[in-house]
């Protein structure tokens, strides 16, 4: 059951005293600890990263600066916790702000607030609860609570920063309960890189008309500072939607306009159908998303059945950045 589409999070309702992530500085010869929590990450990359999340309980810390080689776990309440969502962020100040990538809130960098193309991870995580009545709601459907499952995918619908890997590393497997969870698996993003973004993409056919002006369009997002250094790659939604006023090079259209709807699918007017049919499905950015990671990812806004994913509510799983 979706509990939550990318882009559009809900605002999670359950929360718990005392449920916050440990951290550490992980690495080095003896490996890591036993990851007893629901989520951990890690960082394989040669460089430190930060780990910004959204939608923990109280008590989580917003931002997590991990070295290389350290990792970060997230206790999740056995009430279940909806819309989350996990993502990295590179060249931080002292305050683990105003990142080069990833700082797509305030405090922003001066030339304006990154995209938020990085490589994440979303999750409405199941109750494990033993007393269903005591699960958290459904913001999805407020007379309902949330069931048994975690439901999950690794987002590409904006577009892509890191490689990763995300590990069933324990718990319920595949095993639901009144679900079908044969996507339980993992993910392979290891070749995810930036020489795989397209940099000569047809974005030119609007809903009605045919827009030639963005025919050949560069996915790379390109640092404000440094325009001849990729930082990431848009997906073409976020490339035409994106404002051309920040120094990130973006469109600056809106997603309900001829010439990007068919790309960005917003609902209404467009339905999952035709945006399965439409030209955002044949585009070489979400061609090259499926080519480079293995396991599924959402690499447009309605590509379900590539990229949700169900578990047992008591899955473990171990995110890696640069495995």
């Amino acid at each position: 059951m979706r509990i939550f589409r990318p882009l559009s999070l809900i605002i999670a309702l359950a929360f718990c005293f005392g449920c916050g992530g440990g951290s550490g500085s992980g690495g080095g010869g003896g490996g890591l600890p036993t990851q007893t929590a629901l989520f951990r990450i890690v960082n394989n990359c040669s460089y430190t990263i930060w780990i910004q999340q959204s939608n923990m309980p109280t008590g989580t810390a917003a931002v997590t600066q991990l070295a290389k080689g350290g990792y970060v776990d997230y206790n999740i309440p056995d009430i279940g916790l909806a819309s989350t969502r996990f993502w990295p962020k590179t060249g931080c100040d002292a305050n683990s702000q105003n990142c080069s990538l990833g700082q797509s809130s305030d405090p922003c960098p001066a030339a304006g607030c990154a995209p938020p193309i990085d490589s994440k991870f979303e999750a409405t995580w199941g109750c494990t609860n033993a007393d269903p009545t005591q699960c958290a709601v459904n913001p999805s459907a407020p007379a309902q609570k949330l069931p048994p499952i975690t439901s999950w995918d690794t987002s590409a619908v904006d577009g892509y920063s890191l490689p990763y890997k995300v590990t069933i590393v324990g718990g319920g497997g595949s095993t639901c309960i009144n679900a079908d969870c044969s996507s339980c698996n993992t993910i392979d993003c290891t070749n995810l890189n930036l020489s795989g973004c397209p940099t000569d993409e047809n974005l030119s056919q609007g809903q009605v008309d045919v827009h030639p002006e963005y025919n050949n369009e560069d996915l790379r997002v390109l640092d404000a500072a440094s325009p001849d250094t990729a930082l990431g790659c848009y997906s073409p939604c976020k490339k035409l939607n994106w404002p051309n006023n920040t120094g990130y090079n973006g469109e600056g259209l809106s997603e309900q306009g001829d010439a990007a709807v068919m790309y960005c699918c917003p609902t209404p007017p467009i339905d999952p159908g035709a945006c399965r049919a439409g030209p955002v499905a044949a585009t070489k950015y979400v061609a090259a998303i499926h080519s480079m990671c293995t396991g599924g990812v959402y690499a447009y806004s309605y590509d379900d059945v590539v990229g949700l994913h169900n578990c047992a509510g008591n899955t473990q799983f171990l995110m890696t950045f640069c495995p």
